[in-house]
């Protein structure tokens, strides 16, 4: 699990990318509305909390965001979606 500074710093890179401020990152990475700005003031989070944050960055990270080469392991980047044409001569 990462560290409240590492996850706090997720969490403003997300904001910044996304324009969204802390307060939206939080309610969309663990539904607590003040988790970040508590971390920040220097107060703690339950673990819970924190392990639903990391996988919340892990699985949405934004693409035009670089990921922190000092984090890892870095998120899969999302894969291309299939194309739904069917080749020439294949069945459904």
């Amino acid at each position: 699990m990462l560290s409240p500074a590492n996850i706090l710093r997720l969490a403003r890179l997300y904001a910044a990318a996304e324009e969204v401020a802390l307060s939206t990152v939080g309610k969309r990475a663990c539904g607590n509305v003040r988790i970040f700005n508590r971390i920040a003031a220097g107060h703690g989070a339950n673990t819970r909390s924190l392990e639903a944050a990391e996988s919340f960055f892990r699985e949405h990270w934004p693409r035009n965001a670089e990921w922190p080469a000092d984090i890892v392991p870095k998120p899969p980047r999302a894969r291309r979606p299939r194309s739904r044409s069917t080749p020439a001569g294949c069945a459904l």
